[in-house]
């Protein structure tokens, strides 16, 4: 039940979080915070991670669907076992993360993004995440640690 719970936070507040941003915040707005290492900002992305796909909407939207049903179907089947707790925190965020972003897509046609990481690497400052994206990231991290570490 746990994790179902952890998912449901994760998609939760970052949709929360995407609400009040789209809200309060401008277009490409630029307000640092944490010392100027986060950049909280307004971004539509009407494609994948990066802008990949922004000009194939209905391709987008079916293979979002399809990577939502094979993630749900993932996390039931570990629901159940004993054990596996990195796999299941891994999955956790990754659900959380990728069904907020799947709700805003199919919602509005795209993706709020929010902020920007300023640690002195231009490259890295261009891109522009959410929460659930830093999940979906993170929950792949943990699964193949889990994968790895399992054997």
């Amino acid at each position: 039940m746990i994790w179902i719970l952890l998912a449901a936070a994760v998609a939760a507040a970052d949709l929360c979080i995407k609400k009040w941003i789209r809200e309060h915040k401008e277009i490409n707005s630029r307000q640092p915070i944490a010392g100027g290492k986060i950049i909280i900002t307004k971004y539509y992305n009407t494609g994948a991670m990066l802008g990949f796909l922004k000009n194939k909407a209905k391709l987008l939207s079916g293979a979002t669907l399809l990577a939502l049903g094979i993630i749900i179907g993932l996390f039931l089947s570990f629901l159940g076992r004993r054990g596996d707790y990195v796999m299941k925190l891994g999955l956790s965020l990754l659900l959380g993360g990728a069904a907020s972003n799947a709700f805003e897509r199919a919602a509005y046609g795209k993706v709020t993004d929010y902020f920007r990481i300023s640690i002195g690497c231009k490259k890295l400052e261009r891109v522009i995440f959410n929460v659930g994206d830093f999940c979906i990231f993170a929950g792949f991290a943990l699964m193949a640690a889990g994968s790895l570490f399992k054997k």
